[in-house]
C-alpha cells in the first residue's frame, strides 16, 4: 500500500477508535468506587442522609460508594474539592442550599451553580424549627421579637455555618420581624449545638431532626417551625405561619451534582442509583423518621429548582448585607 493511501486509511482506523472510546467509557462506568462529598462535618443530617442512601446505590451501581464528610470554609473546601476533580461521575457532590447560596454572598464566587457541575438529582427537603436554651427569657416568638427590639444587638443566633439555611432563614426572619441579632456561624451542626446546649449562644434556627431529642426532653425550647403547616414531628409548636409570618419559607434541600462535563450516561445511571435508593421501603420509612420529605426529582429538576432558589433568597440575601469573606 503506498503512502498516500495509508495514511488515510491510518487516520480512518483512528477515528472509529476514537469513535468507540466514550461508548466504551460509558459502558464500563463505574469502574471503581464512587466518593460522595459531603461539604460539612461529619455528623449532620446531610452526613446522615448520605449514609441512609450509600447502601442502595451501590446495590444499583455495583461499585462501593464511599460518604467522604469535608466540611470548612462554609463548604467551599468539599464543593472546590468535587469542582476540581475528574469528570468521570467518580466524584460526586452531595449538597444543600449552601451550594446555590454561599456564591451569592461573595464578591467573587467560587463556582456557579449551574455552569461549573451537572446537577444529577434532587433527594429530599427537612423542615426547620426555631429553638433557645431553657435559661433564654423569651418563651414566645413574639417574645424574642420583643426582646430583640428591646436590645438590638444584644441578642446573639448561632447557625451551621455561613450560607446556610440555619443562618439565612434567621437573615429573612430578622428583616421580616425588623430586628436585628448578631450572627455567630459555626462549622456545622454539631459545633453549633454543643454551644447553644451549652448556653453559650442562646437562640439556633436548624433542622428538625438535629434537635427533636433535646426539644424532647426540656433541654431546649421550640419556639416556631418552618413550614407553613405544623410539623407532624412537633405538631404542639406553632409555625411562623400561625404567628403572623405568612411568607415565611425556609427548609433545608439536599441533592447530588457531578463536576460539568461529565458524560451523560454517567449522570444518568448516577441519577438511577439515587431513584433506586429512594424507593427501597427501609430507606423512606427511615427518612421519615428523620422528618425528610423526599423530592426525587431528575437532573433537569434540580436545575429548575436551583434557579428558583436563586431567584426566592436573592432579595433577602441583599437586604441583610451578608457577606462570606
Amino acid at each position: 500500500m503506498t503512502k498516500s493511501r495509508l495514511y488515510p486509511a491510518l487516520a480512518a482506523t483512528l477515528c472509529i477508535a476514537l469513535g468507540f472510546i466514550p461508548s466504551a467509557h460509558a459502558q464500563s462506568f463505574p469502574s471503581k468506587a464512587v466518593r460522595v462529598v459531603v461539604p460539612f462535618p461529619a455528623g449532620g443530617t446531610l452526613d446522615s442522609l448520605g449514609r441512609q442512601l450509600a447502601t442502595r446505590m451501590q446495590e444499583s451501581l455495583g461499585q462501593p460508594v464511599v460518604i467522604e464528610p469535608r466540611g470548612g470554609g462554609a463548604t467551599r473546601v468539599g464543593t472546590q474539592a468535587v469542582q476540581s476533580s475528574a469528570p468521570d461521575g467518580h466524584t460526586v457532590l452531595f449538597m444543600a442550599n449552601s451550594f446555590v447560596m454561599v456564591p451569592m454572598l461573595m464578591e467573587k464566587a467560587p463556582w456557579d451553580p449551574l455552569k461549573d457541575f451537572a446537577p444529577v438529582s434532587l433527594v429530599s427537603r427537612v423542615s426547620q424549627v426555631l429553638v433557645v436554651h431553657p435559661s433564654f427569657e423569651a418563651r414566645t416568638l413574639s417574645e424574642l421579637v420583643k426582646f430583640a427590639k428591646a436590645k438590638p444587638g444584644q441578642i446573639d443566633f448561632a447557625s451551621f455555618g455561613n450560607g446556610t439555611s440555619s443562618h439565612l432563614g434567621v437573615e429573612l426572619f430578622k428583616s421580616m420581624a425588623n430586628v436585628f441579632m448578631v450572627h455567630i456561624p459555626y462549622a456545622g451542626v454539631a459545633p453549633a449545638l454543643q454551644n447553644v446546649l451549652g448556653g453559650q449562644v442562646k437562640v439556633f434556627f436548624t433542622n428538625i431532626p438535629d434537635v427533636l431529642p433535646h426539644i424532647q426532653a426540656g433541654r431546649l425550647h421550640a419556639l416556631a417551625t418552618s413550614d407553613d403547616k405544623r410539623s407532624p414531628l412537633l405538631p404542639s409548636v406553632p409555625s411562623f405561619a400561625e404567628q403572623g409570618y405568612k411568607d415565611f419559607a425556609s427548609y433545608s434541600w439536599y441533592g447530588m451534582a457531578v463536576p460539568a462535563g461529565t458524560p451523560e450516561p454517567a449522570v444518568r445511571k448516577l441519577h438511577e442509583a439515587v431513584a433506586f435508593a429512594l424507593k427501597a421501603p427501609e430507606v423512606r420509612e427511615r427518612l421519615g423518621q428523620m422528618g425528610h420529605t423526599i423530592l426525587a426529582g431528575g437532573p433537569e429538576d434540580l436545575r429548575r429548582f436551583m434557579i428558583s432558589e436563586q431567584q426566592r433568597y436573592a432579595a433577602p440575601i441583599k437586604r441583610s448585607g451578608a457577606k462570606i469573606e
